[in-house]
């Protein structure tokens, strides 16, 4: 566009010199009503500066990871070689990894990369052969780091990690993630897996939460993921978060490109290609200046919707090809055929240098983001191959679950009487009273989402906002010994809605202090919603999903009605053990699961009883009263009698005559 401007200058001046020197001839200008417009250039522009950080990463004395003075590099063939660098490093040297192969969950032994209470760290790929194969990295207090060249792969959301390729939870400051390939599917070859439970398979590839700031994310390419990139957990996650995202070209995905929650963003020179929910959505009084970026074939590519206040935007010379607006008044607004600011972001630090017109936005973003477009050292030749390891035989199992039945459980119980968090609401087995604890999100309190009916029950209600998390955990309900077998009976009396709504979570960690490697949990999702009704227990089952009293199913559960709900747990070892659902006092199980490797808990210690919402669905339904006893996993027969009179409707469990 200069180049045209100073072209046409030069015309210009040049006729009215002529005219200067023909003084004798009156010249009258003649229009041109033929003139054709050239076509826009949409080249590749020639960068130079791929080595600079721009953006807020920019800011807050700059980000440079692991160069500088007195600097130690190393390169790592296997995530537990990285792991050790990370936790050996040297907090007065910056330390430069280079990944020189893949890492794996197997290589590492561990379920994700912890990049925590550390400072002046790079890892990079050496050429094109960095990969992160199922696991990613979680960056937690830690300061000026740098993640480059990477092929970032299918991290699952179940494997005891955020899931996330990249999370970034403050307070951190001043990350770079630049130069990466980062992706999962949007598929999973699993037929028993309902629509939700493909959508949750994976997280996001690059998520901030928390008290996040002075971060670029640039020149990466995210394809195939249902959940991109989030800044912002929850409604309630209020941090003044800065970002900048340029140059990434961003294919074949969902929705959240990014999703926006309060602070500030800037997104500029991205090429947009196939999204097919949504596009940049700012919320929660985000304000996000768009600049130069090119949006192609996609669906509201901005927009603010899904929370209780719009977030903003401020639109500058952008590009968009083939896209559709979809209205949603009740959901929030989208900046629609005829996109207009809605705000106004001016950023600190200087660009200009690596801002590129926008039709020239696609090309060059196809030529240099991604893996291989910078330069690194050359390899040191490929990493060696580990010599198989013979498989050790699995030893005959042994039954572990109780076969004769208690004289007595002393049980710890909430009735339901009072709000979770009050004081004395639980009664602990040995007679002690103790409450319930609020969690929070992004280093806030989540909202108390329970209310007293004023019969004995309390409701759980996030259907005013489906993204609020509400959770009320309850600590040490197991022995902490690493003694096996464990056991755990829990019993709910729970009633559900008649609108379509999820009804309540509830999670049972089964970690103790002893566990130097994966402990197991249990999520149980109590469900009204249509054919994904019924009583998940999330990738309990060797990984995967499965539903008791399915909605679509001939064994289908009505959820919407007052029901006993019946948990037992029978742990051989820290992962892998017997479940089993029963309901309504019924001996025969609903679904029981035998020698399963279960759900990974988040951290090894994690011991709690959890209830509520941790989710972005939204939740509605009352519950009477909860009981649980780690003393053995008890049958409905092994119970009838055994439960406290007092606590509210026990029908299925009353003594038998």
């Amino acid at each position: 566009m200069t180049l045209n401007k100073t072209l046409l200058a030069i015309l210009i001046s040049t006729s009215l010199m002529a005219g200067c020197n023909n003084s004798d001839d009156e010249v009258t200008p003649v229009p041109d009503n033929n003139a054709v417009t050239p076509p826009p250039d949409t080249s590749v522009v020639a960068l130079t500066n791929l080595d600079t950080v721009y953006g807020y990463a920019s800011e807050n004395g700059g980000t440079t990871g692991g160069s500088g003075e007195n600097k130690v590099e190393v390169t790592v063939c296997t995530g537990e070689e990285m792991i050790n660098a990370i936790q050996n490093k040297d907090p007065a040297r910056p330390l430069t990894i280079w990944v020189n192969g893949a890492i794996t969950l197997q290589n590492a032994k561990n379920s994700r990369i912890d990049i925590k209470d550390v400072s002046d760290l790079s890892i990079l790929g050496l050429g094109t052969q960095g990969e992160m194969a199922g696991i990613g990295f979680n960056i937690v207090r830690a300061n000026n780091i740098i993640i480059r060249n990477l092929r970032i792969h299918h991290v699952r959301a179940n494997l005891g990690a955020p899931g996330d390729g990249i999370s970034m939870e403050g307070p951190v400051r001043n990350i770079w993630i630049d130069h990466n390939e980062i992706y999962n599917s949007l598929t999973v070859n699993d037929p028993a897996l309902t629509d939700d439970q493909v959508k949750d398979y994976y997280d996001g590839l690059v998520d901030a939460k928390g008290d996040a700031q002075f971060i670029t994310i640039s020149f990466n390419k995210f394809h195939n993921s249902w959940k991109t990139s989030l800044s912002g957990s929850s409604d309630s996650d209020n941090f003044e978060r800065t970002l900048t995202y340029h140059h990434n070209h961003w294919q074949n995905v969902n929705s959240r490109l990014p999703l926006f929650r309060y602070g500030k963003g800037h997104i500029y020179n991205n090429y947009y290609d196939g999204a097919l929910e949504s596009g940049i959505n700012s919320r929660m009084g985000a304000v996000i200046r768009i600049e130069h970026n090119h949006f192609a074939n996609m669906r509201n590519p901005v927009m603010s919707m899904y929370s209780q206040e719009p977030g903003y935007w401020q639109l500058i010379d952008n590009l968009f090809e083939n896209i559709s607006w979809v209205e949603s008044p009740a959901d929030g607004i989208v900046a629609g055929a005829n996109p207009q600011s809605t705000g106004e972001l001016n950023v600190p630090y200087n660009y200009q240098a690596n801002l590129i017109p926008v039709h020239n936005v696609k090309a060059t973003v196809l030529a240099y983001a991604g893996v291989g477009k910078i330069d690194t050292p050359p390899s040191p030749g490929l990493c060696a191959v580990p010599e198989p390891v013979e498989p050790t035989p699995d030893p005959d199992p042994v039954p572990i679950d109780p076969i004769d039945p208690p004289a007595q459980v002393d049980w710890a119980s909430y009735d339901g009487s009072q709000d979770p968090f009050a004081a004395n609401a639980v009664v602990l087995a040995d007679g002690t009273l103790s409450q319930f604890a609020r969690q929070q999100s992004g280093g806030a309190d989540e909202p108390n989402l329970f209310s007293l009916n004023g019969d004995g029950t309390v409701r759980f209600d996030s259907t005013a906002s489906g993204a609020d998390r509400s959770r009320a955990k309850l600590t040490n309900v197991l022995p902490d010994d690493g003694v096996y077998p464990k056991f755990f009976t829990l019993l709910m009396g729970i009633k559900g809605n008649v609108g379509g709504n999820r009804i309540l979570e509830t999670e049972i960690a089964l970690g103790d202090l002893a566990a130097s490697s994966d402990t197991s949990r249990l999520k149980i999702v109590f469900r009204n919603d249509g054919n994904n009704s019924g009583v998940q227990l999330e990738n309990a089952n060797n990984g995967s999903s499965v539903t008791a009293g399915k909605g679509n199913e001939p064994d289908a559960i009505d959820m919407s009605v007052y029901r006993v709900y019946h948990f037992t747990i029978s742990m051989t070892s820290p992962t892998t053990g017997n479940v089993a659902v029963y309901v309504e006092g019924n001996n025969t199980p609903l679904l029981a699961l035998e020698g399963v490797t279960m759900r990974p808990a988040s951290t090894n210690t994690d011991n709690y009883l959890q209830i509520g919402d941790a989710g972005s669905s939204s939740y509605l339904g009352d519950i009477d009263w909860v009981l649980w006893s780690n003393a053995g996993a008890y049958t409905p027969q092994m119970l009838k009698g055994l439960l406290p009179t007092d606590i509210g409707d026990i029908t299925g469990y009353e003594a038998q005559p």
